[in-house]
């Protein structure tokens, strides 16, 4: 799955800074929140994209893997500003289609369906809890394979995440955090159709902050 090869990829690479830097300092005092932030975060949860028009629907559902990675820096005590990725991944998930006047019919669809994002957020901590409280907003596309094959064009993308860690060195802490997300976004396989592809996906994960 392409989706899910980048995004592991991207993580390894992190997770191999954070190794390397784990006596480091991200800059400032020790357990406090300043200079450079990065934050990974994986789990699994369920995803949903549906596409209706007047003479139907089709809604694809399913468990999902996910993934979230913010990078950027602290502007302000406590408060840091970042570039996102994130998005899901769903392997053979479950499908319904309704066609007006003749009902509906559901089964398990063959292939990978997967959302990606990338775009800006902010992240605020409430410590000394050290909980947080995130949020970005960019642009996300749908990309099928097999049964589901074809891609959207860039859509809109949102994201919000509510977590809580425990400093496990002077730089860096771990724990997990809760996920929504939501996009919407234009098919593009056939031509002349303009209906677009939506819908929610929800997340837990566990995550680790470089800080």
């Amino acid at each position: 799955m392409r989706f899910r090869t980048g995004f592991t990829t991207c993580l390894a690479v992190a997770a191999m800074f954070l190794v390397a830097n784990g006596t480091a300092r991200a800059g400032g005092e020790a357990r406090t929140h300043d200079g450079f932030f990065l934050r990974l975060s994986t789990g699994f949860g369920a995803a949903n994209a549906d596409i209706s028009d007047a003479t139907g629907s089709l809604e694809i559902s399913g468990t999902s893997g996910d993934l979230n990675i913010a990078v950027g820096g602290m502007v302000a005590p406590n408060l840091a500003v970042h570039g996102t990725l994130w998005g899901w991944a769903m392997s053979d998930p479950d499908g319904k289609l309704t066609i007006s006047g003749f009902g509906s019919g559901s089964g398990t669809l063959n292939g990978d369906l997967t959302m990606g994002a990338i775009g800006a957020g902010v992240t605020y901590f409430i410590m000394p809890a050290n909980f947080y409280l995130s949020g970005s907003l960019g642009m996300g596309s749908l990309d099928g394979t097999k049964d589901m094959d074809g891609k959207t064009k860039a859509g809109l993308a949102l994201d919000g995440t509510i977590g809580k860690e425990w400093w496990v060195g002077d730089a860096w802490g771990l724990g997990l955090n809760g996920g929504i997300s939501y996009f919407s976004s234009e098919d593009d396989t056939i031509v002349g159709i303009k209906e677009n592809w939506s819908g929610p996906a929800f997340a837990l994960r566990f995550s680790a902050t470089f800080n």
